[in-house]
């Protein structure tokens, strides 16, 4: 027993102090671009606004979850691959993770969102989507894809155990998919045909969101605005 309690305090990690870093990719002569963001645990905040392809700020007080980041071009599309540090362990004390990440609004891109657990604010109003995937494991996510859209392009979220919350154009055609597990289904404003909603403008504007959800345990929320 004895043993098995110094191997245990042998893998706990200390919180250090909180520091923060900042990165950037430079937008150089790419076309579209691929940007994949893995995030173990922590609180995600994603938006447009950025000078460059992607800029960032990270805060963290474990050493292991330091982001790594990645970035290759091939031909005229860059690719960037943001990824949480090693999982840490048990943690001695309180663990702080935040990601707060602008992307460039006028590249069309991929954007691809491995979510382990916490809370996710996606705010991709002005991005130019191709497509966007979310994989959620446990807790609350927000995605806001209302506004103007250039193109059409599809949503594909792989629901885990808690919350999601999809802001949806109410102009704009969307048709969504819902695979339901357990939990609940709230879709105001939606045409509802065995588990496919459909908003009002959905086969009369030129642009369609397609959009599949395969909920797990919680609850789903598509909301017009």
């Amino acid at each position: 027993m004895l043993t098995l309690f110094i191997a245990a305090l042998g893998a706990c990690v200390p919180v250090d102090e909180l520091k923060e870093e900042t990165h950037s990719v430079p937008l150089g002569e790419v076309e579209t671009s691929e940007i994949t963001l893995k995030m173990g645990e922590g609180e995600l905040y994603l938006q447009g606004g950025a000078d460059q392809l992607m800029e960032g700020t990270f805060l963290y007080n474990v050493e292991r979850m330091k982001p790594n980041i990645e970035y290759s071009v091939v031909g005229n599309r860059g690719e960037v691959e943001v990824r949480q540090g090693k999982k840490p362990g048990l943690v001695l004390g309180k663990k702080k993770n935040k990601w707060d990440i602008s992307l460039r609004e006028d590249i069309p891109l991929d954007l691809v969102i491995d979510f382990g657990a916490g809370k996710g604010d996606l705010d991709l109003r002005g991005l130019i989507l191709e497509s966007l995937v979310v994989d959620m494991g446990v807790g609350n996510v927000e995605v806001d894809l209302t506004g103007e859209h250039r193109n059409d392009f599809s949503v594909n979220i792989d629901g885990g155990v808690g919350r999601i919350v999809l802001y949806l154009p109410q102009n704009t055609g969307v048709r969504v998919a819902v695979d339901k597990g357990i939990g609940s289904i709230n879709a105001r404003g939606f045409s509802k045909n065995n588990n496919i909603y459909t908003n009002e403008a959905y086969g009369q504007s030129e642009i369609t969101i397609e959009v599949k959800i395969d909920a797990g345990i919680g609850s789903v929320e598509l909301k017009l605005r």
